[in-house]
C-alpha cells in the first residue's frame, strides 16, 4: 500500500516535504508582510495566535472526516474537501 521500505526511506520523505512547504510558506510570508523576518518584534505574539489558531483547526478537520466518513465518502473525497484540492 504504501511506497516506504525503510523507516529512513519515511522520514527522508518527510524532511523533503517539510523543506518543500516551508521554503513555500515562509517566501509568501516575506512577501506578504514585508522582509526581514528575523528583525521584526512580535514573533511570540505571532507564534501565539498561530498556536491558537491550530486547535481549531484540528478539531474541526476531525469533525468534517468522521461526517464524511458517516456519510461514506471515499477517501479521495476526504482528501479532496479537507485540502481543497484534488489528491495526486
Amino acid at each position: 500500500m504504501f511506497r516506504f521500505k525503510t523507516p529512513t526511506e519515511h522520514v527522508d520523505s518527510i524532511v523533503r516535504w517539510l523543506q518543500r512547504v516551508m521554503t513555500r510558506k515562509y517566501h509568501q510570508g516575506q512577501q506578504e508582510h514585508g522582509g526581514e523576518l528575523w528583525m521584526k518584534p512580535g514573533a511570540l505574539k505571532n507564534l501565539e495566535e498561530e498556536l491558537l489558531d491550530l486547535p481549531v483547526y484540528y478539531k474541526t478537520a476531525k469533525d468534517q472526516l468522521r461526517q464524511m466518513a458517516v456519510e461514506g465518502k471515499s477517501a479521495a473525497d476526504a482528501y479532496a474537501f479537507l485540502y481543497g484540492e484534488p489528491h495526486e
